[in-house]
Order: C-alpha cells, then structure tokens, then sequence
C-alpha cells in the first residue's frame, strides 16, 4: 500500500492536470483559429455569382469590409443612410478597382434607410435584391454617442434611435432576408455575422443601452443558429449560420473621439481583414482580431470591479475628448 504521501501527491497531479487540460484546450484552439486555419471565406464564393450585403457600409468598418469582401471576390449590396455619401463610396470603390477581377466589373449595389429610425417596410427594402445569391451578410450598422448625461438625461426618442440603430433594424433586416438566404444555402454555406462589441460584456459607464443592445445581438445570434440548425425540414440543417462578432477598439476617422492606431486598436483596413477571415470559422461568438480575443479573455479573468473602474476612467477620457471636438 502507498504511503499517505504518495496518494496526496497523485490526488494533486490528478487535480492539477484536470484543472490545465481546460486551459491548454483554449490556448491550442486560440493558435488554430487565428494562425494557422486554412481560409474558409473561399467556401462562400459559391453560385453563379454570390453576394455580400454589408450594412453602415458608408464609413468606417463598413465601408473598408466591403472593399474586402469585393477584393476577395464577392458581390456587394451596401447599406447606408445618406445617398450622396453612398453613391461616393461606390465611385470610390470602383476607382481603386476593388470591384474588378477576372470576369469582369464585379456589381455593386445599395439601399438607403435610416437604422436609427423605425418603421421600415423590409421587404420592400430588398425587394430589388431578391433575385441575388447572398451568401454573407455582416450586419455592421450601430454607434451610440459618447456624451455625459446618464440615461434620465436622454430623450426616449434618443433611446429608441440607439435600440434600433444597434439591435431592431439587423433584427427585421435578417427577418426579411432568411427566405432569400435558406436558397442560397442549398448550393453551399450562408454565414450571417452581427458586429458586436466588448461594451455588451462589460457594460460602460454611459453606454448601458449601447451595451445591452449588443448583447441582445448576441443572444439573438445564438438563437437563430440553433433556429437554423434543428428542427428544420427533416430535422435537417439549413446551411444559414449565425455569429456574432466581439469587437474592442478600432480605429476609425468617422468615430466621436478616434483611437490611434496601435497592436490593441487596429487600422479599420486591418480589422477588416481579420472580419473577412473569420467568415466561416465555425464559432457563434469569436472576435475576428486577436489582440481583442486576449482581452476578451483577460476581461474573463479580471473581477468586475477591476473591469468597471477602468473602463470608466477609459471613458471619462474618450468622453471629453469627444465633446472637445464638437
């Protein structure tokens, strides 16, 4: 019989190596995912000529997402709320010729619609696009203000425009367009993507409709995936997948207060590619750059209170920033 030692020692190791096997898991699925996973966007390049729909595509990672998706070989439909504004995104666009590959001009398209509004009749909204083969849609349109007042200090008009700017409008948008997609899913993959934003995780000062709006994306996300996947026709499939997208700070010339650029806040063009890329990765949430996966994680780890009191004094900065340059 061993001695008590013994059993104490191996009880420990046991213990211990449960405890690493968790954590080991993460940090090789960490390298599979971002460094060495063969490209998957390929895979969506299916149809006689698929298309992409990009919602806020006027700036910012809109706009620089479908340049990406057209450099890659799709088809674009464009969202936006101004029709100057779009219609000088799309003569951009040709003239860098990101809208040209091998078999010619690749087609650009576009809606007007004001997200922050409600109202929308959505069906007439891609009523002109029904014919198309989608086969990713990346729901980018949200923002919210930053500004000082607290909840009590906003109108419900303001509330209801952050809501559905950030939450309803890719709600009834995805609504009107899953028939269309369920098609194209029978000739290959759909992959449907809701930017979200690491505010929906820790929720920061100011921003408590923002962030509740984002994790309502995120819930949602989930829900049509499984809607998707199970109990279907025959308990079959659909092909349609959801994900949603947790995003931290990104630099853009188009935002209230901009970050410059550095290894934890990306170039728009960088974060771009990195969104491109996660496109058929398999996960429901997954942040597209890797910098934002380690501080997701590193957010996990941290108490709240930690979280709370720097993201407040991160926000008293971008804040006064922001109302400096109004």
């Amino acid at each position: 019989m061993p001695p008590p030692l013994d059993i104490t020692l191996n009880a420990l190791a046991v213990v211990g190596a449960a405890l690493a096997l968790p954590r080991l898991y993460r940090l090789l699925d960490f390298l599979w995912l971002y460094f060495l996973r063969p490209d998957s966007v390929k895979r969506y390049l299916h149809g006689r000529a698929p298309y992409a729909i990009v919602t806020g595509a006027t700036d910012g990672i809109g706009k620089v997402t479908a340049a990406e998706l057209l450099a890659r070989g799709f088809n674009v439909v464009l969202h936006g709320r101004n029709e100057a504004k779009m219609q000088q995104v799309v003569r951009e666009l040709r003239a860098q010729g990101k809208g040209k590959g091998e078999a010619g001009e690749r087609d650009i398209r576009y809606f007007i619609a004001d997200a922050a509004k409600a109202g929308h009749d959505f069906a007439k909204l891609v009523e002109p696009f029904g014919d198309l083969h989608v086969t990713v849609v990346v729901h980018n349109v949200g923002g919210s203000d930053l500004c000082s007042p607290r909840i009590d200090g906003h109108s419900e008009d303001y509330i209801l425009g952050v809501v559905n700017k950030n939450s309803f409008f890719s709600l009834f948008l995805t609504r009107a367009l899953l028939p269309q997609l369920r098609r194209a899913a029978q000739s290959g993959p759909v992959q449907v993507f809701f930017v979200g934003s690491l505010a929906g995780d820790i929720a920061p000062v100011r921003l408590p409709i923002y962030a509740a709006s984002k994790g309502f994306l995120e819930s949602l996300a989930r829900g049509l995936d499984n809607d998707e996947q199970f109990l279907g026709a025959d308990d079959r499939p659909t092909g349609v997948r959801f994900g949603y997208l947790s995003v931290s700070a990104v630099h853009s010339d188009n935002h209230d207060a901009p970050m410059p650029p550095s290894l934890t806040t990306p170039t728009s063009a960088r974060f771009a590619r990195a969104l491109v890329d996660a496109v058929g990765c398999g996960r429901r949430r997954v942040a597209p750059y890797w910098v934002h996966a380690v501080l997701s994680w590193l957010v996990e780890l941290g108490p709240e209170s930690v979280a709370d009191a720097a993201s407040a004094q991160e926000m008293r900065g971008l804040i006064a920033r922001a109302e400096k340059g109004r």
